[in-house]
């Protein structure tokens, strides 16, 4: 089996469309958990997707498919968002979704979009601020979910209520920022997810899993600054002096953050005046 790391830098290389998001799931949770085994997963999925054709019908409203499924999936399958403790990192990877039936909104919303894609209902995730979303439908029939809330049909007016949380009582609102409900790029989803895995294990101070993170962010998307920024700086605390000077100069070559830049150029300087080990 290929190396997850490797998979995901291949994922790089080819079109987004192209990226099968489910399978790529599980090769970022491969990431983290040596041991798990996609064919399983795989296995469930297939299991749940079967149900769900049987369940709900293949014809009638959309909002009728989207109440059968949801009956189905969180009702009777007792697919929940976890509440109790949403920073175990558990949570964000699709293997132990299917298995602990547990998830965060983007892990969920994930398995969501599965599902619906294989019952031929268009679904895509949205990288909503703050908490991620399901679209599903086309043109004016569209619903926005939240999977994490057992899949129900938001509002504009809820969404401007979650928006107001978030920027102030109308700042942001839906009709002055339609692009907030786009569907978002599977890539995208995919470094959302490590995003909120490289912020837990950087809040448990455990390093290696950081740079695990971090390192399959930049796989995915090589020249994203705040990655390049924080794993430079990690590589310096870890002592890997060459690590550290690329990363940074890349880092300062790319972003358009001219304070952060600043703040690193003396380190910078100080690792390229740094005398080179001969190995």
């Amino acid at each position: 089996m290929q190396d997850p790391q490797q998979a995901l830098a291949a994922l790089a290389a080819g079109p987004d469309d192209a990226i099968d998001l489910t399978a790529a799931a599980l090769t970022l949770s491969r990431v983290f958990q040596p041991g798990v085994d996609p064919a399983a997963s795989h296995g469930e999925l297939a299991l749940l997707s079967a149900a769900a054709e049987a369940r709900v019908p293949a014809t009638g409203t959309l909002l009728e498919r989207v109440a059968a499924l949801n009956t189905l999936l969180f009702d009777e399958l007792g697919f929940a968002g976890e509440h109790e403790d949403f920073y175990d990192p558990r949570n964000s990877f699709l293997d132990q979704v299917l298995v602990r039936r547990r998830g965060i909104p983007i892990s969920l919303s994930v398995l969501y979009c599965a599902l619906a894609g294989r019952l031929g209902l268009p679904a895509y995730g949205i990288s909503f601020p703050a908490h991620f979303l399901v679209r599903i439908g086309r043109g004016d029939g569209t619903l926005v979910l939240d999977a994490y809330a057992g899949g129900i049909a938001l509002s504009e007016q809820e969404l401007d209520r979650r928006l107001a949380d978030v920027y102030g009582e109308g700042a942001v609102t839906i009709r002055s920022h339609p692009s907030l409900l786009r569907p978002a790029g599977k890539r995208e989803i995919l470094v959302r997810m490590l995003r909120n895995l490289a912020g837990i294990y950087a809040g448990r101070k455990d390093d290696l899993q950081l740079l695990s993170a971090l390192t399959a962010m930049l796989n995915l998307l090589p020249d994203l600054p705040d990655a390049l920024h924080q794993r430079g700086l990690l590589f310096h605390k870890l002592g890997h002096a060459a690590g550290a000077l690329s990363d940074l100069r890349r880092f300062a070559e790319v972003s358009d953050d001219a304070e952060q830049i600043a703040a690193v150029s003396p380190l910078i300087d100080a690792l390229t005046s740094r005398p080179q080990r001969l190995h």
